[in-house]
């Protein structure tokens, strides 16, 4: 390496003498008799060691070798003075602005070795730099060979996900896949209190179509019968491969039993009507389908893919081409019924009903303004009995008047404690039933059980909600009635907005102050753009006729941030509270629990 020295002094023979003595040493030695023809140098020529005197006009030494380390700061800076002037360069060597500090006159062999030793300590430095960008090279590549490693694992990863997971033929999940979404799919069944359906479907005489036609035509077979099967389903149901012509469904969020039976149906309609193109020829295919509905005809995986595979093969027996629910449910349902509703009988007037909670939660001021009624019946023999295992039985027998009016009696008692505790503006959410409804003169019945327990109708205390279904079976006569209410200031919200048939001009005629968006559409918004663009439209339309929206089943973070984008009023779900008992409630209430606060954010 070229070691280049500067030597700055404005006496010419006080360089020259520094040049005699130093230039035995090998250096390159380069002079200048002013700080700014210093300056000049420095910027065109790469210099290792400057030397400088200290009395130099326009700029002292000091000031010199301090701009040197600004602009140069691995040029090693030395100061020539006299005795006189140390303490002037003292500071200067303090912060570092000088490296060595020389008085004159000189020790000629001192002045060599700290030359010499401050070449190197330079050349030191220049050999550190040079290791450690070489050292950051090297981290650059190994992360990089990390980061090309990590996502060769990655895809590995996915490739095992996928032969674990799914099928090689259909891409459909697999058995295993199948039986993991149905465990998932069971337990917020038992959650929310809905009805699973599993289906096991089979093709008939699949092995004679193999035999004639060969098994890459079957296998072309495969690929179009699971193609039509996952286009005739939602996208929140499960299709799957579950053995060599065998498949298996997974419906969520039925209301009842003939849910699934429509699909059923529709599955088989697709088939019977329309052949399968498979290699240069055209199929027909049928299909035998065997159902079991959750908690019906079981509480497991096992024994719902069991009874839906047994239902499957009395389909085949029954001549193919046809769906059959599992028979011992049909079997054993008569005598399950009767004594379901005898319990219920004696539950009436043994008092064995109970009222749960669930919070409504305004999006804006993130607290509490009001809560949904929900019954719960704790049954001596069976436990704590969710609605959706009692209210069609209910409304079969009758039973839902009573027990209806039981409801509304109660969250009117409570509505009352809590005004009396000093905790008003929360109004309670009581559903309705279409029985319950069409009760003669159902609107004084509603207000005199209100006045009963000393409630103001127009205080909004009590809310009424139906279903649109309820609304459009006789919307002459519901005008009519919901009019009543109103007008005593009784709140009228639809619940399972989207889910139902409803006209629009009636839906302007009816006084309604909420539209409460169905769970189904919740669930899924944040990944399915249909849900999104149904939720959009629902407010859209509600705002515009001046209503209220509330949306339920709300659970995640994400969910609740679009529906407060989307300008949603309130909403109630289990990411804020499940439904709780009455004196969990009060305590909500009590301590004035938030949004925020639930969430932490």
């Amino acid at each position: 390496m070229d070691r280049t020295l500067l030597l700055v002094d404005d006496e010419e023979h006080v360089s020259a003498a520094l040049e005699r003595l130093l230039r035995y040493d090998g250096y390159r030695i380069l002079r200048a008799n002013s700080a700014r023809q210093g300056l000049e140098i420095l910027a065109s020529h790469e210099v290792g060691v400057v030397i400088s005197d200290q009395r130099m006009p326009e700029m002292s030494g000091v000031e010199f070798l301090t701009r040197v380390k600004e602009l140069y700061p691995e040029t090693i800076r030395i100061v020539l003075s006299g005795t006189a002037d140390f303490d002037s360069v003292k500071e200067a060597i303090n912060q570092g602005a000088i490296y060595k500090f020389f008085s004159k006159p000189w020790d000629n062999e001192v002045l060599r070795v700290d030359v010499m030793e401050a070449f190197w300590r330079q050349e030191l430095a220049h050999e550190k730099e040079h290791l450690l960008q070489e050292i950051q090279a090297a981290n650059d590549q190994l992360a990089q060979v990390n980061l090309e490693l990590a996502a060769a694992m990655e895809s590995k990863d996915r490739q095992i996900e996928r032969v674990a997971h799914y099928d090689a033929l259909t891409g459909l999940p697999n058995r295993i896949l199948f039986l993991d979404r149905l465990e998932q799919e069971l337990a917020r069944a038992h959650r929310d209190n809905h009805m699973v359906a599993v289906l096991s479907l089979d093709l008939d005489r699949f092995k004679q179509i193999n035999d004639s036609y060969g098994h890459p035509v079957g296998d072309q077979l495969l690929q179009a019968v699971a193609g039509r099967l996952s286009g005739q389903v939602r996208a929140c149901d499960t299709v799957a491969r579950t053995a060599g012509d065998e498949f298996g469904l997974v419906l969520t969020d039925l209301k009842a039993a003939h849910d699934a039976a429509e699909v059923a149906q529709k599955l088989l309609d697709s088939f019977v009507h329309n052949p399968i193109s498979a290699g240069d020829s055209e199929i027909f295919v049928t299909l035998s389908m065997g159902i079991s509905i959750y908690p019906l005809d079981g509480l497991n995986t096992a024994t719902m893919l069991k009874n839906a595979e047994a239902a499957q093969h009395q389909a085949k027996d029954e001549g193919r081409n046809n769906f059959q629910f599992y028979a011992e449910h049909m079997n054993a349902t008569a005598w399950q019924r009767l004594n379901l509703e005898t319990e219920l009988r004696r539950a009436i007037e043994r008092e064995e009903f109970t009222l749960h909670y669930q919070p409504k939660v305004d999006m804006d001021s993130a607290r509490i303004v009001g809560m949904e009624a929900l019954l719960r019946w704790q049954s001596p023999e069976r436990g704590l009995v969710m609605p959706g295992e009692i209210i069609p039985l209910l409304e079969e027998t009758g039973l839902i008047l009573p027990v209806g009016e039981w409801v509304l009696r109660a969250a009117c008692r409570q509505a009352r404690a809590w005004q009396v505790a000093g905790l008003s503006n929360i109004h309670i959410a009581v559903n309705l039933s279409t029985l319950q409804f069409r009760q003669p003169d159902f609107a004084g019945l509603v207000l005199g059980i209100l006045n009963e327990n000393g409630l103001d109708p127009a205080l909004g205390e009590i809310e009424l909600e139906l279903t649109e279904s309820l609304l459009m079976s006789n919307a002459e006569g519901a005008i009519d009635t919901l009019n009543k209410l109103h007008g005593s200031g009784i709140r009228i919200s639809i619940d399972d907005f989207g889910t139902g048939y409803s006209s629009l001009s009636y839906l302007k005629r009816f006084p309604i102050s909420s539209l409460k968006i169905d769970q189904s559409f919740v669930h899924d918004l944040s990944s399915d753009r249909d849900d999104e663009a149904i939720v959009a439209a629902i407010i859209a339309l509600g705002h515009s006729l001046g209503l209220g929206i509330i949306a339920e089943g709300v659970e995640t973070v994400g969910q609740l941030a679009q529906l407060r984008k989307m300008g949603c009023n309130e909403m109630q779900g289990y990411l804020f509270s499940r439904p709780v008992p009455s004196a969990e409630m009060t305590y909500l209430l009590q301590k004035g629990e938030t949004l925020n606060g639930s969430v932490g954010g």
